[in-house]
């Protein structure tokens, strides 16, 4: 509301970008949140309904980003860019406050997994990875190289003990049959590479 380009932004750019090369990558092996997703799932493994949740998802991220540029106009442009705005002593979590409301999130989001199942609240409520899915799809539609997980679809005896391993329930055992794995779903966190008996799938790169 102030005009400032804040940490915030800066890293949201950032998932933007890498998501032209890495898909949601950073979902996989840098979300903070994904570790308490995953301790969730130990509790609540069921698959979700990838559909119907995204739909939650992406009203929640256009509510949230219609409100950041708005407060951008309303502010009268970009006045300034500020990494540490509000962030005393580096860090935002400074009085009683933030705590408050930094453990209201960690307690949604690990509420969300335990009822709904699989990174529940990545799939409902999550505002961040559209910001990777756009920069997935746009890296796709303009052909950069991007990583993936590749398969040999003709070794495949389809197990679908990738299916039960991936925790973005995707149906991996589907996939494999296109020679890659396609999902905006995918977060390349290799659960289905290292359940694969026969060792179908592995990282590699997705030419122009």
């Amino acid at each position: 509301m102030q005009g400032i380009v804040s940490g915030s932004v800066i890293v949201f750019l950032i998932m933007f970008i890498s998501g032209l090369v890495f898909g949601r990558a950073w979902c996989g092996w840098l979300c903070p949140i994904a570790g308490l997703s995953e301790m969730g799932m130990l509790i609540n493994n069921r698959p979700v309904s990838v559909r119907k949740l995204s739909i939650i998802r992406y009203i929640v991220f256009a509510v949230w980003f219609l409100i950041l540029i708005s407060g951008f106009i309303l502010a009268g442009g970009v006045k300034g860019i500020n990494p540490l705005h509000l962030s005393d002593n580096i860090i935002s979590v400074t009085n009683s406050y933030h705590y408050i409301t930094y453990y209201l999130v960690l307690f949604i989001f690990g509420g969300l997994t335990l009822w709904l199942g699989r990174r529940g609240a990545c799939h409902s409520i999550c505002w961040m990875s559209p910001f990777l899915v756009s920069g997935y799809i746009l890296g796709r539609y303009i052909r950069l190289p991007q990583l993936r997980i590749k398969s040999k679809s003709d070794n495949c005896i389809d197990c679908k003990k990738c299916d039960g391993r991936c925790p973005m329930s995707i149906n991996v055992s589907r996939e494999v049959k296109s020679g890659e794995i396609t999902s905006v779903n995918c977060i390349l966190c290799g659960e289905c590479i290292d359940s694969c008996p026969k060792k179908v799938l592995n990282y590699g790169i997705r030419k122009k």
